[in-house]
């Protein structure tokens, strides 16, 4: 099967990825961790409230969880899509 060369560069990248699962869905969960901290603290600056450490907590852990289960998400297509092109 001939591959443009967007795929060619992922089946590359996601090749060496792929034998990192942990620390990619970690990756992905970092991400996700510190958009959420980053959104609370920008809607709490400009909303003119008082920074509350418990909305904080709250939002680092949705963001945990949100994370882990978008990580393994990704994960599980990019793998599906390595499979689809692989074959």
């Amino acid at each position: 099967m001939r591959l443009d060369p967007k795929d060619r560069k992922f089946l590359t990248d996601w090749k060496e990825k792929r034998e990192a699962k942990f620390q990619f869905i970690l990756g992905v969960t970092l991400q996700v961790i510190l958009g959420a901290l980053t959104y609370k603290l920008v809607i709490t600056y400009f909303m003119g409230g008082i920074f509350d450490t418990t909305d904080f907590i709250l939002f680092g852990i949705i963001g945990l969880v949100l994370g882990v289960v978008v990580g393994f998400l990704k994960y599980r297509k990019n793998e599906k899509r390595y499979a689809r092109l692989k074959s």
